[in-house]
């Protein structure tokens, strides 16, 4: 076999190839056996010693040569792509055949494109850490979503099937307030369509209604009508409704009390297993928001990164490799709408978008520009010398495993994680594009 190569482009090789008659006669010949053995041929047996002129009568010479070279291509790909040292991104095309004996024809394979980078201003580029550092404010905040979901209300006038006791019958900020509202135009006391408001939960002080409607309700009773005049803001989104004053009646089907959960041990344990006090569950807290903060950080602080290394590289992406990762994008796209009980069709119905749609103006930008980063990260260890020690990977091991309580998952994860296994070698590559990246960051 003779091999020779030339860069097309910077991310195709052209691929000419040379075999020896005598060895496509070989491969031919294992063609005829395997439609002896597989194929019909009229009038004679399956199996059977059948002519090649048979054979040929019947399915053609152009169909035999396809399945020639198809299979003479199973066991030389390999051989062709070793004696060039490249590795392709996907299979290679025959481009032309422009001899069958000797058998001489070109491939195309398309590589990693080459990516250029701008040496001389690497030492410029520099990312300021964000900041990761958890205010006691937003430990507050996580105090009142979990207070506001495992709230639960009463209604004023009926025993609580908990024991609570129920203080007041009046309507206070913070209560549930189910009411029914029709508003109308003060000038002629027309009823306004769109300011009715059928039996609807309101929660005082949520702000779900214009300003002050809420405030106007306290101190109200069940069965009671309000009514009052509230002047919509300048700023409503509607213009048929700014600064324009609306006479409101309102009346109060149903008043309810809230109850908020207690932090006491018992409530505490049941959100995260742990049994402590308010005090240690607010450090649980700092800790799982700082835990949150640091891979948000993280994100924001590569992309700032890639953004300054994009500005001083150059890349152009290969189709294969483009289409590959579009559809690992589609994949995960749909693994996380599964998670959420959701369907990929069913979200590009409700998006009102075709599938074409979807994959050229959200899919294939998001797969481009994670490829340019993952590729100008690979230049960079290379440029960088960068490498992972043992002892690195062994701790990204550790934190790996240590996430997983699962002894099931755990023994699957000690298995994968050995030298050579896929996981592995995926692990041992975020860990390097990890060390090339924070040879950016400063604090």
């Amino acid at each position: 076999m003779q091999v020779t190569s030339e860069k097309i482009n910077p991310y195709t090789y052209k691929v000419s190839v040379k075999e020896s008659g005598a060895e496509i006669k070989k491969v031919r010949n294992h063609v005829l056996d395997d439609i002896r053995e597989e194929w019909k041929v009229t009038w004679f047996r399956q199996g059977s010693e059948i002519p090649e002129e048979a054979i040929v009568r019947q399915y053609g010479e152009e169909f035999i040569m396809n399945r020639t070279l198809d299979k003479y291509l199973e066991k030389a790909y390999a051989k062709i792509l070793r004696k060039l040292d490249i590795i392709p991104v996907a299979s290679g095309n025959i481009t032309s055949i422009t001899s069958t004996d000797p058998l001489e024809f070109t491939l195309e394979i398309e590589v990693l494109p080459e990516v250029a980078i701008e040496e001389k201003w690497l030492k410029n580029i520099k990312v300021k850490k964000t900041s990761t550092k958890v205010e006691e404010s937003e430990i507050d905040e996580e105090i009142s979503a979990i207070e506001k979901r495992f709230t639960h209300y009463h209604r004023v006038g009926e025993k609580a099937h908990d024991g609570t006791e129920i203080q007041g019958d009046t309507a206070l900020m913070g209560d549930r307030v189910t009411l029914s509202a029709q508003g109308y135009d003060k000038k002629d006391g027309n009823a306004i369509p769109e300011t009715k408001v059928p039996s609807f939960p309101l929660i005082l002080g949520s702000g779900a209604f214009i300003p002050w409607f809420e405030e106007k309700l306290v101190g109200a009773k069940e069965w009671e009508k309000v009514e009052f005049e509230i002047t919509f803001p300048a700023d409503y989104h509607s213009d048929a409704f700014k600064n324009r004053k609306v006479y409101f009646i309102v009346d109060i089907e149903k008043i309810e009390k809230p109850h908020t959960p207690t932090w006491d041990e018992a409530f505490i344990e049941g959100l995260r297993g742990q049994k402590t006090d308010l005090a240690g569950f607010r450090e649980i807290l700092r800790n799982e928001i700082t835990l949150r903060k640091r891979a948000d950080a993280r994100r924001t602080d590569e992309m700032n990164l890639l953004e300054q290394l994009r500005k001083i590289s150059t890349l152009e992406i290969g189709p294969a490799l483009l289409a590959r990762e579009v559809e690992n994008v589609v994949r995960e796209h749909r693994g996380n709408l599964e998670q959420q009980g959701l369907k990929l069709d069913d979200y590009l119905a409700h998006m009102q978008m075709s599938e074409e749609q979807y994959r050229e103006t959200i899919v294939k930008p998001e797969a481009e520009q994670r490829l340019r980063g993952e590729l100008i990260l690979m230049k960079l260890q290379e440029i960088l010398k960068i490498e992972v020690t043992d002892e690195e990977m062994k701790k990204e091991i550790n934190d790996m495993i240590g996430m997983y309580s699962n002894p099931e998952v755990v023994a699957r994860l000690t298995e994968k994680l050995i030298p050579g296994d896929q996981t592995f070698e995926d692990l041992k590559a975020r860990t390097s594009y990890k060390k090339v990246i924070d040879s950016f960051l400063e604090e």
